[in-house]
Order: structure tokens, then C-alpha cells, then sequence
């Protein structure tokens, strides 16, 4: 898919627009409490948009805990994003599921666990139905650095490579598992290279480059549906602003200043912006354009949030196991 101009203005509002929400949350839940705990995806904006935006509707993601622009860009609007946030009932998740874990099948995206690593063998089970059923259709696995030490990325990532199954592996690499510095748990030169060991490319990329993100899954895809299909770990080097939750302390001492500002100064919305802003594809009046149209949208979302009901607690049962069959 070759972008036009409109698809690059598009992809710069679909930055924006999570950057708005993100920090709108974080000021939520500090000053009202929201019900969800917030894990902000502030500075990682490029890569759920880069990833998703030349995805299709059947096409299949299964997220992870920082992307939110995943979510919008798949077709999950934001009043359903911050009532989910809020506890409140929507058809998506009924108020029994984080906004984080989200699923709607109806665009493709699967619900997530909050177990680290546990929905990487979980979208390895979605790309082997979709390679049993003959459909064209790809899926996307995001997960974070923390993830690739655990046992489910590994088999998960063998038995997709031994199959040859239709799936791209999205590690977003923002540095710290928590509080633990990546370089301290990984001997590695990257996490990418270990796509070696399973026989499937690695690629190891700059995640606050948006182009770069999409570029490098758009090949990926490519790849995921030749004959035979094969599978791609791409690891996208990017950096989380906030703690590892806005319930973090805010004296948290396991990173400097001087290590978050200089990652600052690597923005991805920044970036992209004075880009588009030099080759005369955006312009000042469009940047106020998209930063007041934005806020609109989040100011709606917490209005409609606000007003929805919470979930009936007679349901509160319901939809937690499967029914039993007449057959049983």
C-alpha cells in the first residue's frame, strides 16, 4: 500500500489522538481515580499506528498493555476505550475487562490477558485457525520487552516457525520491564536476533519512527502470506515516558532525568510532525486543526463514559465459563 499524503495526515492524527487520551487518563486518574490502573503508552504512539494502519478489518491483533493506538486505529472508538476504563458496561467487555485487554472481535482483535506473555501462544492459536481455514488473513502479536524471557514466547514462537503460520511478532522494546533495565536480563545484542534460533527473520527497528514501523510490517505481511507462510519477530526500539503505571511513586528512582529527557528529545510525534510540516504536507493550521479536534473527541468520550451504566451485578457470573452442552 503506497501512502498518499492523506494517509500520512491520517496517520499523524491517529498519533495525536492517543497521545490526548493518554495524558487526559493520567490526569483522570490522579485527580478522580479511575477504576482502571493506568499503564500510559506516552512516547510509543509510532508503533500501534505504523502497525495497524494498513491492516484490514479481518485481519487479526491481539495487543498488549500500551497499545492504545492499536486499539483506535483497528476501529475501537475512544468512548468505548474510556468506558471500559471507567468500569462501565459496554457490549465489547460488559465492564469485566480492562481497556488494556480489550477484545472486539468484530474488528479483529482479540482479547489479551494480563499474564506477561500469555497472549503471544494465544494469537499463535488464531494464526493456525486462519491457516486451517485457508483465509489470507494475518495476525499481529504485541508484547513487551519483559515477554521474551518467558517460556510462552519461545514455544509460541517455535511452534509458529514449525508450522509456518501467518503471524508477525511486535515487540515493543521501551527498555525497562518494570522497573528492570532490559540490558540486565538480556545478553543478547537484541531481541530481534533471536529470531535466528527459530529459523524466521528478525528485524530490529527505530519504533518512534512511524514510516519505519509501517514499512517494517508491510514486508513482514508480505512474508506472512507467501507459500508457505512465514512468521516475523520484529522488535521496535522505542521508550515509555511514564512509569511502568501511574500508580508508580513519582520519586521513582530506578531511571535518571537525564535518561527520560533524552528520550524525549526522540519524540515520535515530533518527529513526524516537523517531517510532514517540511515537506509541505501539513501545515501550523492543520496541527491546531488536529490538536483541538482531538481534544473534542477524548472531551466526548469522557462525557459518554460518564453517562453510561455500570454493569448489572446480576451478570456479574455470566460469560466466565463456558455452558455446558446437552451433549456433556
Amino acid at each position: 500500500m503506497s501512502l498518499s499524503n492523506d494517509n500520512l495526515v491520517q496517520m499523524y492524527r491517529w498519533m495525536v489522538l492517543t497521545r490526548t487520551f493518554e495524558l487526559t487518563v493520567n490526569d483522570l486518574f490522579r485527580q478522580r481515580g479511575v477504576p482502571e490502573i493506568q499503564h500510559s503508552s506516552v512516547g510509543e504512539e509510532a508503533i500501534g499506528v505504523g502497525a495497524c494502519y494498513g491492516l484490514r478489518r479481518q485481519d487479526v491483533i491481539i495487543p498488549s498493555l500500551r497499545c492504545r493506538a492499536a486499539f483506535l486505529v483497528k476501529g475501537v472508538p475512544p468512548k468505548v476505550i474510556m468506558a471500559a476504563m471507567f468500569g462501565k458496561d459496554t457490549l465489547q467487555c460488559g465492564g469485566k475487562n480492562t481497556s488494556h485487554h480489550l477484545g472486539d472481535l468484530d474488528v479483529g482483535i482479540i482479547a489479551g490477558s494480563g499474564v506477561i506473555g500469555a497472549s503471544i501462544p494465544l494469537a499463535v492459536g488464531a494464526a493456525l485457525g486462519c491457516k486451517l481455514k485457508k483465509t489470507d488473513r494475518v495476525t499481529l502479536s504485541f508484547f513487551g520487552d519483559g515477554s521474551t524471557n518467558t517460556g510462552n514466547f519461545h514455544e509460541a514462537v517455535n511452534l509458529a516457525a514449525a508450522l509456518k503460520l501467518p503471524i508477525i511478532f511486535i515487540c515493543e522494546n521501551n527498555q525497562y520491564g518494570m522497573s528492570m533495565p532490559v540490558a540486565s536480563v538480556l545478553c543478547a545484542e537484541s531481541i530481534a536476533c533471536r529470531a535466528a534460533s527459530y529459523g524466521i527473520p528478525g528485524v530490529e527497528i527505530d519504533g518512534n519512527d512511524v514510516l519505519a514501523v509501517y514499512d517494517a510490517v508491510q514486508e513482514a505481511i508480505q512474508r506472512a502470506k507467501g507459500d508457505p507462510p512465514q512468521p516475523t519477530l520484529i522488535e521496535c526500539k522505542t521508550y515509555r515516558w511514564h512509569g511502568h503505571s501511574e500508580g508508580d511513586p513519582p520519586d521513582a528512582v530506578y531511571r535518571s532525568e537525564e535518561e527520560v529527557e533524552e528520550w524525549k528529545q526522540k519524540c515520535p510525534i515530533k518527529r513526524f510532525r516537523e517531517k510532514l510540516l517540511k515537506e509541505g504536507i501539513l501545515t501550523e493550521e492543520m496541527v491546531k486543526k488536529i490538536d483541538n479536534e482531538t481534544r473534542v473527541e477524548v472531551d466526548e468520550a469522557i462525557k459518554f463514559a460518564d453517562d453510561a451504566p455500570y454493569p448489572d451485578v446480576g451478570k456479574m457470573l455470566e460469560d466466565v465459563y463456558a455452558p455446558l452442552s446437552e451433549e456433556v
